[in-house]
């Protein structure tokens, strides 16, 4: 007997809602104060979007339908992406998060992102006491 699995948080969100949270996100980045220099190095912006909704659609329990690879880790570290980058980057993401979706969706998500974001602090070299937000 087939059991049906319970929903995963990419079926609670869905594909286009995933797709017009990081485009909301990116072209909020553009415009901001301290994160739209770092990402000034981005040529093609369609694509970069294409590329991040599919890492959020995989990283929220989705199948593959693209054959990217991510190394966030690394990337970022070579980057020279600094504590500030990455707390301006969460709070960001977390009030875009909140202004495209309900209030329990939103929080899970970025559970998700903060988890990186320490993820990426520790690539860094940030520690614990470096306040990156959870």
């Amino acid at each position: 007997m087939l059991t049906e699995r319970p929903p995963g948080l990419h079926d609670l969100i869905g594909l286009a809602t995933i797709a017009a949270v990081v485009d909301d996100f990116y072209d909020r980045i553009q415009r901001h104060s301290t994160l739209a220099e770092p990402f000034q190095r981005i040529a093609d912006w369609p694509e970069h979007k294409a590329r991040l909704t599919h890492f959020w659609w995989c990283s929220l329990g989705g199948k593959r339908y693209r054959e990217d690879r991510y190394l966030v880790g690394p990337l970022h570290a070579a980057l020279g992406v600094t504590r500030a980058q990455v707390n301006d980057w969460l709070a960001l993401f977390r009030q875009t998060l909140s202004d495209h979706l309900p209030a329990e969706l939103a929080a899970a998500w970025f559970r998700r992102a903060a988890l990186m974001g320490r993820s990426l602090g520790r690539s860094n070299g940030f520690s614990a006491a470096d306040g990156l937000p959870g």
